[in-house]
């Protein structure tokens, strides 16, 4: 069904021709013209990567009051990377014509600056992850009285990583809206809370087709955030060739990378939104004429590039939803060659391969990096293979000067040619493997080292393998205030960890738990004598713990899972 004929506004029609879409997909179909016709509550049960974002977006525009000054519509996300997705496609979707106001909250970041959002910017449309808004509503800045239409994405996810009480409480204090909820399943809690929180809801179930192809291998490799870039430089110095995009999620990203890449020998060009159309012909010429190998780009500037025989599609970031992961890989392994797709992640997102592996029913192989003195093998026969092509290539007949470079060069020894081949066509790159370290990173368990699901699809132990990852036990909890943003605030504070450093949270009432890297547990000893408000803190290593106590602490307390993300 063409969007053109769902009865959408104009500059809705206009910002979707802006994007490149024209046909909607099919919970698109199904959902729209019913949101669109009434006032209801409504079920959309639908796979990850299905469109679903859309699907309530572009509604929910025709029943906002441009003049109102109030939140009108609240949307619930599991996590702080979903919930600004979602601010990115209000966005994009109302990009033509008037734009909608919208504020994305979640934990992690400084409340501060949320609440002066909401009071003086008057968004029509707050996105965020339960924790926070819960927060925000407990010191009385974001209010749901007036709000007409609370929207649950992913409830299913929300569900499994603790959030559903949070989620039910809000519904609670909204009392004159409308509630919309996406799931990809219905398991029994969430069926209780719509017999509970919906009055009459209409449903509708779509079923996802297989997403995946037989011509891609698909792989990943895990890196720390500090060393994506140098994981994708050796990957690429460790295969044979290589003509392909790598995909980040932002254009500053994207140039970020074309650049960081261009200063370590590699040809990269960047195509994003903000280039100018001439800017981007130039780009897509060189690529196409192989003038250069590789191109940084995002999802939104790569719609539209043609090209049959790329050897690999590279994933820095992965995307937020599984139909963008799906058309990235699809641009390789055409033409009846196969092609290779390679995602590259942090320890912190091995739920997300485990996602797209139970969605497409396809395993992702984990590859390893090459050791330092391998890549050095590697390159030094890369080099000796080009030096060789070129000598057996290259049609002296078309070059009448050679005989005087011959003459010229004649009395240099073998060992002195041997010296200017190595300098111009290795030394650049294989001097930076001098002094460098091999690259580790920790392992999730459940998995294999080089396979991937080693049980059912979906069946995988989100936290990090023994002798890699460690967890931790904290002295403070529930009754202290405690929430996942302010212990990753804390441990920022007192030990100079980074978010992206920690691991799974778990906040029980006395005390909580965290993970991180084994080698990271030192830096912990900067936490001793700190205060928690009136309580000194203590932290100590949770197996350690419960061995000598008999067991965990608050063993009945619900367990929060994945990455902190509220």
């Amino acid at each position: 069904m063409k969007f053109a004929d769902m009865g959408l506004r104009a500059s809705s029609l206009a910002a979707l021709t802006k994007l490149g879409f024209a046909d909607s997909t099919e919970i698109q179909a199904q959902a729209i013209p019913l949101l669109l016709a009434d006032d209801i509550d409504f079920i959309g049960q639908a796979q990850t990567g299905t469109g679903k974002t859309a699907a309530f977006l572009l509604p929910l525009f025709e029943k906002l009051d441009p003049k109102a000054r109030h939140v009108q519509a609240l949307i619930l996300a599991p996590t702080r990377e979903l919930a600004n997705q979602i601010e990115g496609e209000i966005a994009k979707f109302t990009s033509v014509g008037d734009r909608v106001r919208s504020l994305a909250v979640y934990g992690g970041t400084p409340i501060s600056g949320q609440l002066r959002s909401l009071r003086s910017d008057a968004p029509s449309i707050v996105v965020g992850t339960p924790g926070r808004v819960i927060d925000l509503i407990d010191r009385g800045a974001l209010r749901l009285e007036d709000v007409r239409y609370v929207i649950l994405d992913e409830a299913d996810e929300m569900l499994d990583m603790g959030f559903f009480d949070d989620v039910q409480t809000i519904i609670a204090k909204s009392p004159h809206k409308k509630v919309w909820m996406f799931s990809a399943t219905m398991p029994a809690p969430i069926q209780e809370m719509v017999k509970r929180h919906f009055k009459e809801p209409k449903i509708v179930k779509v079923t996802k087709q297989q997403l995946t192809t037989n011509s891609v291998e698909q792989t990943y490799l895990v890196a720390r955030p500090s060393d994506m870039v140098e994981a994708l430089c050796r990957y690429l110095d460790s295969i044979d060739d290589i003509y392909g995009l790598v995909f980040t999620r932002t254009k500053i990203g994207a140039q970020q990378l074309a650049d960081a890449l261009n200063s370590r020998g590699y040809a990269t060009e960047s195509l994003h939104g903000d280039m100018e159309q001439d800017a981007r012909d130039f780009t897509m010429k060189r690529f196409k004429e192989k003038k250069c190998k590789l191109v940084a780009c995002t999802d939104v500037a790569a719609r539209g590039i043609d090209v049959s025989d790329l050897t690999h599609v590279i994933n820095v970031e992965l995307p937020m939803d599984l139909e963008s992961y799906v058309h990235r890989i699809g641009r390789t392994g055409r033409g009846g060659s196969k092609g290779i797709a390679l995602s590259i992640v942090t320890p912190m997102e091995f739920r997300k391969i485990a996602l797209i592996e139970r969605i497409t029913k396809a395993p992702i192989k984990r590859v390893e990096l090459p050791g330092v003195d391998e890549i050095r093998g590697r390159l030094i026969s890369k080099a000796a293979k080009q030096v060789g092509e070129l000598a057996t290539t290259v049609k002296i007949e078309t070059h009448p000067e050679f005989a005087e470079f011959a003459a010229a060069t004649e009395e240099m020894s073998k060992e002195d040619m041997q010296k200017a081949l190595y300098a111009r066509t290795l030394a650049p790159t294989i001097k930076k493997y001098r002094e460098a370290r091999d690259l580790t990173a920790m392992a999730p368990a459940g998995r294999n080292r080089t396979q991937g699901l080693t049980g059912q699809p979906g069946d995988v132990n989100r936290g990090p393998a023994r002798g890699e990852g460690q967890r931790f036990i904290i002295n403070v909890g529930k009754i202290d205030g405690a929430n996942p943003g302010d212990l990753l605030k804390f441990l920022h504070r007192t030990a100079g960890l980074r978010g992206s450093e920690v691991g799974r949270i778990d906040i029980r009432d006395k005390v909580s738990f965290f993970e991180i890297d084994a080698n990271q547990g030192a830096r912990l000893h900067k936490v001793k004598g700190s205060t928690w408000g009136q309580r000194k803190v203590m932290v100590d290593i949770a197996d350690r713990v419960a061995a000598g106590a008999g067991g965990a602490p608050d063993q009945g307390a619900r367990v929060r899972r994945g990455p902190p993300t509220a």
